[in-house]
Parts: C-alpha cells; sequence; structure tokens
C-alpha cells in the first residue's frame, strides 16, 4: 500500500461567487454548472467536529494547527486528527480489515497471534481493524513475516469499493460514537470527509453520484457531531496546480503519478505529471460539487490573494471564538536524542529540525509546551529531556510518550 496519498484536491466556490463544472461520463468526475453559495453560520462550541479540506498547498495542515491553538486558548478541549494520523480513527492507512467470522478463522490459522492481535485489534460492528505499524513498531520479533504477509492480504486499501464502504462507515460510526462519549472535546479533521474518499473512487473510475451517496451517509452519521466545513480553493483550478508545481516541483507530481499509475484511472492516460494534473481537475470538479450538495454547516476560503490574517479572521468569525495571544515561552536549547531508535531533534529558539531534518517552528502552548507547526504533535520540555504529546502521525519520532534526552 502507499505510504499515503497526500492531499490533493481543491476549487471554486466562495460564498456568492458562481462557477461552472459539467458531469464526465466515464469518471462521473463533476464538470458543468451550478452556482455554489457557501451558508455562513455561527456553530462554535455546540460543534464537536471541524473539518478542513482543499487541494494541496492551500493551507488545510497550517489552519488545522492555527484554529487548534486559538481553541486551546480559548479554553476547549482539542483533538487535531491530522491527515495521516497514526493510527487513523476513520481513514485507512496500513490497516487489515476483517470480518469477525474472517477474523476467528485467522486466529485459529496463526493461534500464536491471539495474545497480540487481540490487544491491539479494534472491534466495531461487524469488523475488525488491526494498524499494521503498531505490529512493526512495538511487537518487533513476536510476529513472524509469514503472519505479516498473511495480514497485508486484508489491507483496507486494496478492497474492492462495495467492501470498502461498509468498513469505511463502520470506521466512522465507532468514531462518532467515541467523540459523542469524549463531550468537552471538539475534534478537527483534516482531508478525510472529501480528500481521502475522493481518491479512493476516482482511483476506481467510479461514477460521482456513488461517492455522493456515500458521503451522504457518512454526514447522516456524525450528525450528531454538529460538524462543519472549512473549504480551502483559488478560483482559478490551474492557478493551484501552478502553484502546487511551484511550491513542490514538477518531481512531487511525477512521484505522485508514479506511486498510483496502476489504478483503474490511469489505465486510458499518458504516463507522467500530466495525468496527474488531469486527475487533481477531476478531484476538484466533485469536491465543488460535493462541497455543494454537502447539508452542513459550511464557510468556503478563497485564498488567492495570500492575506491569511484576513482568512484567520474569518474562520475565527465562522467558529465564534476570539483570537488571543499565546504566552511568551522559550525552549531549552539543544540536542535532544532517543536513544532506543537513534532519533534526534535539535532545538534552537522557537525552531526544531526534527529527525527526518524538517525544519519546523515551535509556539507556545505553556511555559514548558509548545505546539509544532504542520503536525499535531506537542513537545513539552521536563529536566533537560522533551516528551513527545499530543497525536501521533506516520512518523516513528511523533510517537506518543517518546522521551529525547539533551546530550552534553
Amino acid at each position: 500500500m502507499p505510504t499515503y496519498r497526500q492531499g490533493l484536491t481543491e476549487s471554486p466556490n466562495s460564498p456568492g461567487m458562481k462557477f461552472k463544472f459539467k458531469m464526465k461520463k466515464d469518471t462521473g468526475a463533476a464538470q458543468a454548472a451550478p452556482v455554489l453559495k457557501s451558508k455562513r453560520k455561527i456553530i462554535m462550541i455546540d460543534s464537536k467536529l471541524i473539518m478542513l479540506e482543499g487541494m494541496p498547498s492551500t493551507g488545510k495542515t497550517t489552519n488545522s494547527r492555527f484554529i487548534q491553538i486559538q481553541l486551546e486558548r480559548n479554553s476547549m478541549k482539542t483533538e487535531w486528527i491530522h491527515e495521516v494520523a497514526m493510527p487513523h480513527p476513520v481513514l485507512f492507512f496500513d490497516e487489515a480489515g476483517m470480518t469477525y467470522e474472517e477474523y476467528d478463522k485467522f486466529i485459529k490459522t496463526y493461534p500464536q497471534t491471539a495474545d497480540i492481535l487481540n490487544s491491539i485489534a479494534v472491534f466495531r460492528k461487524s469488523t475488525v481493524g488491526i494498524h499494521l505499524p503498531e505490529l512493526q513498531w512495538n511487537c518487533g520479533g513476536k510476529i513472524d513475516d509469514k503472519v505479516y504477509q498473511a495480514l497485508l492480504e486484508y489491507d483496507v486499501w486494496n478492497f474492492p469499493i462495495d467492501v470498502y464502504k461498509k468498513f469505511a462507515l463502520e470506521k466512522w460510526e465507532y468514531f462518532t460514537r467515541k467523540a459523542l462519549e469524549n463531550r468537552d472535546k471538539v475534534y478537527i479533521i483534516d482531508s478525510a470527509v472529501f480528500q481521502f474518499q475522493i481518491f479512493t473512487f476516482l482511483f476506481k473510475n467510479r461514477p460521482y453520484q456513488e461517492l455522493q451517496s456515500f458521503i451522504e451517509q457518512i454526514g447522516d452519521i456524525i450528525r450528531p457531531l454538529n460538524p462543519c466545513l472549512l473549504y480551502f480553493y483559488r478560483e482559478n483550478t490551474e492557478a493551484t496546480i501552478d502553484y502546487l508545481v511551484k511550491d513542490r516541483g514538477i518531481s512531487y507530481l511525477e512521484y505522485i503519478w508514479n506511486r498510483d499509475k496502476d489504478q483503474p484511472y490511469y489505465a486510458d492516460k499518458p504516463p507522467g505529471a500530466e495525468s496527474f494534473k488531469q486527475f487533481l481537475r477531476d478531484y476538484a470538479d466533485m469536491a465543488n460539487l460535493l462541497f455543494a450538495s454537502l447539508q452542513i454547516n459550511k464557510i468556503s476560503l478563497e485564498i488567492s490573494d495570500g492575506n491569511w490574517e484576513s482568512l484567520e479572521d474569518e474562520m475565527l468569525s465562522f467558529l465564534d471564538i476570539h483570537r488571543l495571544p499565546g504566552p511568551k515561552a522559550f525552549p531549552q536549547n539543544g540536542v535532544y536524542k532517543n536513544e532506543e531508535a537513534g532519533f534526534v531533534i535539535n532545538v534552537d529558539g522557537l525552531t526544531i529540525t526534527d529527525p527526518t531534518g524538517k525544519i519546523r517552528a515551535l509556539f507556545p502552548k505553556t511555559a514548558n509546551e509548545f505546539y509544532v507547526d504542520w503536525l499535531p504533535t506537542i513537545l513539552r520540555f521536563e529536566e533537560n529531556r522533551i516528551i513527545i504529546s499530543g497525536s501521533q502521525i506516520c512518523e516513528r519520532w511523533t510517537a506518543m510518550g517518546m522521551i529525547y534526552i539533551k546530550m552534553n
């Protein structure tokens, strides 16, 4: 399974703005003509689920972090579910999925795995989910390669659409039930209700109407959370594609195409970045139609002018929260290492170089806790060490509870 299908779409529909698109018969991609107007409704505090959608390089991740920080400064408990959260509560990245009958059969076939699998499996209404990286990262040596390869046969990413829909809806139901139990927490989730679903259906050349019906089912499931949607776009989809090329390079588009080139969508298309650009156009058209059809509190944010302070004000107004400043604090500079994994974090003022070599900004949360830019991770500084908290993503260095000791 590919590591992750990065967020990849966005398109026009600002409040009161008209745009055109029409349906394509072969893929069901939307391309024709309704007028969209986003509803502006003050919904905050009653909403337990804030969703962000848009093409890559439109600000979903940055603004997820911004919203989380502002909610917490307004004394709200939050959880940001990053698009590559591990394990992801509603999407499928490296997850084996089975029915109860299949799971029981698997345990009987490999009885030596029962204790381990029972300890990490998530049991939903009629399906079971097993987060495969958990086996690799935390159960090394306890699951042999033969068993692991057998589990890979149940990777949900490879399921037929009809089977995927059953597993996905049960996962959304399980998440909603758990979220309702945490009455005082607001969840922020990006790229889950549009992006992942559009990729899944468009790759398989499924018609738009089937996708819309599926997302309406998700909408019905999450309705008790009073969800809201923030949708980021540039009026001209081509401008977003051009920005993506400038921001990440044509090699990024080549990489994404090469990663997914065996999907049915690409069967009749020429190789390379141009085919992925067409995928983005079809994706954007579908996202436009979905935004128009989804019966939910929603706002669309046109970002072409890059005036993010004004856009932030729009978001805060929509959510009915106040912009509050953070505390003034600085972490302990130095090099911190987790000896077991060999990961190193270099801290220099309000900037870190993470174990993958990426340079990231820090934002003070408290006197000794710092949000990490682009990530749901929090660094807590205690007596010459860093303790990781917040939420984990697919990069192992972000594992909750991991400790980094300051090096002399």
